[in-house]
């Protein structure tokens, strides 16, 4: 068949492409479900914990797949197998706390060719020889090394929990308007074993990790430059996640949300008014000259918490330009207050807003 009359052919299927959104509670099917989803425009498995090595030197990791479409719908008819309708990004990170150091990698390349692979049945994910897959008994197994960076890791993370389903049963708003949500699921505590490498040193190290996995389409609502995201870990045995979607004005918008998770996996949804995020000091970025919260105090008064949570080094700043076009900071965390405890903070839009990327 000729090239022009199979592109006619094709012209109703090309129309009707287009990137599906999230506008209801998922039905989820697991573990499908932990797979990709490419009729979505964005989606991204998130892994952060913070390790131990055998002499109590402790150490916090970032390991996160961006999946990005590029052109919704099935190849055309006679399109080139190599053509890039899908691009796989990724970010790593080690913090050595002690030192006061926080050491990055990233990569992008399209996804097929064999060099790049999201799987829709499972948790599946290759970047090069950077891997984040679930084995059949559950266990997420992760690897990644950059020789440059002086860091890789080898890692076994098992569930203590159940999956948490965020929002409204795995809806999690982003904004007021049709499509501004994702599918939102969690794993907040996983015992974490494995080998970290950090500045030429092979280290066995033990730990707790959390792991997100969300997708959607248009998520951010208007007026919106970027989130403060905090996935806490508390001594009590209660976990905290809590997102606050920040306007160019530094107020939040109403559709800001959190989950307080109890110790037998059951959970509260939290709204914009259940809680507060007061910065109480800031860092300014010596390279972006972007001003970040630094200590902040965290209050959800109906569930008796009064936090304050403060980054374990201050320089956390990740430039992330070359893989996924943002710069962001990206840190393990300390907690004291009502109860301690220890987590991760994910602080965005402040170096350039996120506004039209999410």
């Amino acid at each position: 068949m000729p090239r022009a009359l199979a592109l006619l052919l094709a012209a109703p299927a090309l129309a009707a492409a287009v990137w599906q959104t999230v506008s209801a509670p998922p039905t989820l099917q697991f573990p499908r479900d932990d797979g990709a989803h490419p009729a979505f425009q964005t989606e991204w498995w998130y892994v952060t914990g913070q390790l131990a090595d055998a002499g109590g030197r402790r150490y916090g990791f970032q390991l996160t797949f961006f999946r990005q479409g590029l052109e919704p719908g099935p190849p055309l008819p006679g399109e080139s197998a190599l053509r890039a309708r899908q691009v796989l990004a990724a970010n790593f990170a080690v913090a050595d706390i002690a030192a006061g150091r926080m050491r990055f990698a990233e990569r992008v390349r399209r996804i097929g060719g064999g060099l790049a692979a999201a799987a829709e049945g499972d948790l599946d994910v290759v970047l090069d020889d950077w891997t984040m897959r679930r084995a059949p008994d559950g266990t997420v197994t992760l690897a990644a090394g950059d020789r440059d960076a002086g860091i890789g890791l080898r890692l076994e993370l098992l569930p203590s929990q159940r999956l948490v389903l965020e929002g409204d049963a795995g809806l999690s708003r982003k904004g007021p308007g049709p499509g501004n949500a994702s599918v939102y699921v969690s794993l907040p505590r996983l015992a974490t074993r494995g080998t970290l490498e950090v500045g030429g040193r092979t280290l066995a190290v033990h730990g707790e990790a959390w792991f997100d996995h969300e997708w959607g389409t248009s998520q951010l609502g208007p007026g919106v430059v970027g989130w403060d995201w905090l996935g806490l870990r508390l001594a009590d045995g209660r976990d905290l996640m809590l997102y606050r979607l920040r306007r160019a004005d530094g107020s939040a918008a109403l559709e800001s949300a959190g989950t307080l998770i109890a110790r037998d996996g059951s959970t509260r949804r939290l709204g914009a008014g259940d809680f507060a995020f007061v910065p109480l000091t800031w860092w300014t970025s010596p390279r972006t000259k972007a001003p970040y919260p630094a200590r902040v105090r965290v209050t959800v008064p109906s569930a008796g918490l009064d936090l304050e949570v403060r980054p374990e080094l201050a320089d956390a700043e990740l430039d992330a330009r070359r893989s996924t076009g943002t710069i962001y900071w990206e840190g393990p965390v300390a907690v004291t207050g009502s109860v301690a405890g220890e987590g991760y903070a994910e602080l965005t839009g402040y170096a350039g807003s996120l506004a039209r990327r999410f």
